[in-house]
């Protein structure tokens, strides 16, 4: 209490006051207060998840005028997903750092599910993930769609193959992303009923996967275009039929978008629109 009182500017003894009369005024209790401190209670999270987004909105109602009154400035905080945090984001930093820099870019990268909470809490403008979101609150612009590859190391004296069955991973020691991992997931639920793959490993880092792979260990699988330029690796598409994903920028479509934010998702459309898939359509009559 007596940091928080510090940090606003008021005596302790005012803000307690404070806090009880908005605890009177809501009906409920927003503290536990004990000897060892105060802890949120359940009122008390669901409030302040609340009080977060006020306060993201009146920042960004601050970011409208000073828009109006001259020039693109300020934050903008973009969340990406690990797996296409080198495959698309230098080249749309590049992009939007030499058309605006006036604005300054935040990044955070994260997994899909943690992404889209805090794009929800404030705490980012707009992501980079996949769609359809899990949170139906989010706006969403699909960038590409995508297929699920088994990766491995490129070697001169492998038969060259277009694709790779699913039904023949059956038995292949892999090393995967964690389920926490929407590519995870995908491919989980694309297994017909009875069938189950030989994981040796799971990570919850893509490089580390990519760099497993390419020295000769294990296979994983991943999604294409989180590869793009990688002349070291072998990706065989999986299928057919293809395991497909989009990926997509997500925002808050409760929030007012700045001009800013406009403009990243411009520059990601035209940036994943630019990058070729690298591996050709094979054809489905193979």
């Amino acid at each position: 209490m007596a940091k928080a009182a510090d940090t606003l500017g008021v005596a302790q003894p005012t803000l307690s006051q404070q806090i009880r009369a908005l605890e009177q005024d809501l009906g409920t209790v927003l503290f536990n207060r004990t000897p060892q401190g105060m802890q949120l209670t359940e009122t008390g999270h669901a409030l302040r998840e609340h009080a977060q987004r006020l306060m993201v909105q009146a920042e960004a109602a601050r970011t409208a005028i000073a828009e109006l009154e001259g020039g693109m400035s300020g934050t903008l905080r973009v969340g990406i997903i690990h797996t296409y945090s080198t495959a698309f984001l230098p080249k749309m930093i590049a992009a939007f750092g030499q058309k605006y820099p006036g604005v300054r870019l935040n990044v955070e990268v994260g997994n899909a599910f943690d992404v889209e909470r805090r794009i929800l809490s404030g705490h980012l403008d707009l992501a980079i993930a996949f769609d359809p979101p899990q949170h139906p609150e989010l706006g969403v612009g699909r960038l590409f769609e995508e297929r699920l590859v088994l990766v491995r190391a490129r070697t001169r004296d492998r038969c060259a193959q277009q694709s790779i069955p699913l039904a023949s991973l059956r038995g292949q020691p892999l090393a995967l992303l964690k389920t926490t991992f929407a590519t995870r997931r995908i491919l989980d639920a694309s297994l017909p009923v009875g069938m189950t793959l030989d994981i040796r490993v799971e990570m919850d880092a893509v490089e580390a996967l990519i760099e497993l792979a390419r020295s000769g260990g294990l296979p994983t699988i991943l999604a294409d275009r989180s590869l793009t330029g990688r002349r070291d690796l072998e990706m065989l598409p999986i299928g057919p039929p293809w395991i497909r994903r989009s990926g997509a920028i997500l925002w808050d479509a409760h929030r007012y978008q700045t001009a800013a934010a406009r403009a990243f998702m411009q520059i990601a459309s035209e940036t994943t629109r630019s990058m070729r898939n690298p591996a050709p359509e094979p054809d489905e009559s193979i």
